[in-house]
């Protein structure tokens, strides 16, 4: 078994039996310990800063765990949180709406991925339904006094996804549309291109971070155990509710949007795909 499976395993067994502030000392333990005895991964010297920055539903479980992993591998500070609680110590960043001003960053480097706004409603619709992220659970006075999730549940299908729609399209999609994407500090990546040829991606990505050679291959090695087939034991496109690797496919929109859903988004996101790169015109 390898090393992060035994730290997967043990972190299992540990979190539903020790409390969560010991849980962190524990983690940041290993960190240090790793610190003393991994070298750097980086060929020369690296920035102060790597930072992945994504979207909801667009890969942010996935990437949490290989660069949180591979981050404690090298003894490296590992954060997921909005850039107003960044630690001083954090050396490793991940901002899951792309919320980030660089100016007020220290040297960095990056990545920042997208998916086509489509899949994410359709993905979205499912997680909701049973999500327990605590903004999905406040009432909220648009939908009555129920919360997101319970509006969901309260409705059909095609209603809900048009709830998802309102409720992507005037939050996450303009995250995705306001973002800076000429910054060459950042690659730019798709979810579609990653999740079809994980590994030249994932080589892409270490190299871009400055990985020496031995350091890409290990980041490899935890992209590969954090695979979807992998972790979920199924093939794109094999559905499992109630997971957030629920099918990993995309184009899944194409069997969800009927012709009254795909006028309500365009009515909603306007040619957003187009400007996104995911369609040429706005006549699909």
């Amino acid at each position: 078994m390898r090393t992060d499976a035994v730290y997967d395993a043990l972190r299992k067994a540990a979190k539903n039996s020790i409390p969560g502030g010991a849980l962190m000392l524990l983690n940041e333990g290993v960190v240090q310990f790793n610190r003393l005895i991994a070298e750097s991964p980086f060929g020369e010297e690296g920035p102060a800063l790597l930072v992945h920055c994504c979207h909801h539903r667009s890969g942010t479980v996935w990437f949490t765990r290989v660069l949180s992993t591979v981050a404690r591998q090298y003894g490296l500070h590992f954060q997921g949180a909005g850039q107003d609680a960044l630690k001083p110590s954090t050396e490793v960043f991940l901002q899951d709406h792309s919320r980030i001003d660089r100016s007020a960053l220290p040297s960095y480097r990056g990545s920042h991925m997208i998916r086509d706004p489509r899949d994410m409603v359709v993905s979205g619709y499912h997680y909701h339904l049973w999500t327990e992220e605590e903004w999905a659970h406040h009432p909220r006075e648009q939908y009555d006094g129920q919360s997101f999730r319970e509006a969901l549940n309260s409705v059909g299908k095609k209603r809900g996804m048009i709830l998802e729609m309102e409720r992507f399209c005037g939050e996450d999609l303009q995250d995705m549309l306001r973002w800076e994407y000429d910054d060459p500090a950042f690659l730019e990546l798709k979810y579609e291109d990653v999740i079809a040829d994980e590994a030249s991606h994932f080589e892409a990505l270490f190299e871009h971070y400055g990985f020496h050679e031995e350091a890409v291959e290990v980041g490899l090695d935890v992209a590969r155990y954090y695979s979807f087939q992998n972790l979920s034991g199924r093939n794109f496109g094999e559905v499992e509710e109630e997971s957030h690797l629920r099918s990993g496919r995309t184009s899944q929109w194409e069997e969800h949007f009927d012709d009254e859903l795909k006028a309500r988004f365009k009515e909603l996101a306007g040619d957003a795909v187009v400007q996104l790169g995911y369609e040429e015109n706005n006549d699909w």
